[in-house]
């Protein structure tokens, strides 16, 4: 019971400080599916407390999800999951660091996830 009052403590406080959080949750993790899936959940959590950011959220979550899809219950080989990791962590990391006002990044930057393929290297 302690380990899911933790875990919702630390969902609320990562929900409370945003993009920066969840990057910093993200950047604490190994890349096996179950992170993919986490933060799927996570990003999902963040839209409606983050509406200026709810599509950019939402393709996140998309984006990470299809890629946990495409390898549940399938072997995940380090490599990949690496190169995934590391093409999820520059998007939220360039997210993050938007200026409030920056509509034309915003666009751009929500086109170029949902272009993107984490089991594809870019």
């Amino acid at each position: 019971m302690s380990g899911e009052r933790s875990a919702s403590i630390n969902l609320e406080t990562q929900t409370q400080e945003g993009l920066p959080g969840l990057l910093q949750w993200l950047e604490m993790q190994k890349g096996g599916v179950a992170t993919f899936y986490e933060f799927q959940r996570r990003s999902l959590a963040l839209r409606a407390s983050h509406g200026r950011q709810a599509g950019l959220l939402r393709l996140l979550a998309d984006l990470s999800g299809c890629f946990a899809d495409e390898f549940d219950g399938e072997p995940l080989d380090l490599s990949t999951a690496s190169q995934a990791l590391s093409q999820l962590n520059a998007l939220v990391r360039e997210a993050s660091g938007l200026p409030p006002g920056d509509v034309e990044g915003l666009i751009a930057l929500t086109n170029r996830v949902g272009l993107a393929d984490l089991s594809v290297s870019s």
